[in-house]
């Protein structure tokens, strides 16, 4: 029998993680990913008092991904790279900032025109407002420390969505 004794809850101590240590992990890690040509997008959502926001960005790369991949989504599953992060508080509506990669610079218009409709689909897109959706090509790594700001964020650690982020094949960083 183990017993609750000093000596045996070394291995179950929990680490504490300083929030500006995690901020600048999450940066660099971010900083690694391989793009071809990645687009700064910013997704407001209609309400803040939704149950989960992450469904509806995931219900938002699904129809993307359908919408611009076509049957190479359907038959290989290939998605887009995509790294996003929500933020929002009772006083702004709750949105994503995301970097969400082309991989064909050629097809860059129809991109940005699928990322508008992909968007308004959802239950939660303000696709009648122009101020609802902001896509913009990145240029630098500028945009990675702007979403990655401690402001409009109750902790960056619930903020970066995890469960939807998708790397490259093989999950190539530089």
């Amino acid at each position: 029998m183990i017993k609750n004794i000093e000596k045996n809850r070394g291995t179950r101590d929990i680490k504490v993680v300083n929030y500006s240590d995690y901020q600048t992990q999450v940066r660099d890690w971010m900083k690694e990913v391989s793009f071809i040509n990645p687009f700064a997008i910013t997704l407001t959502m209609y309400s803040n008092d939704w149950r989960d926001y992450s469904q509806n960005f995931r219900h938002f790369m699904n129809r993307l991904n359908q919408s611009f991949l076509k049957s190479s989504n359907r038959r290989y599953g290939n998605k887009l790279t995509v790294l996003p992060i929500r933020e929002g508080s009772k006083k702004t509506h709750t949105h994503y900032h995301c970097v969400i990669d082309n991989p064909y610079p050629e097809r860059n218009d129809e991109f940005v025109e699928l990322i508008r409709k992909s968007w308004g689909k959802t239950l939660l897109g303000l696709s009648k407002s122009k101020y609802s959706i902001d896509i913009q090509p990145m240029y630098s790594n500028g945009w990675i420390d702007y979403i990655t700001k401690c402001s409009s964020k109750t902790d960056i650690k619930d903020s970066v969505d995890w469960d939807n982020i998708h790397l490259p094949p093989g999950g190539e960083v530089i």
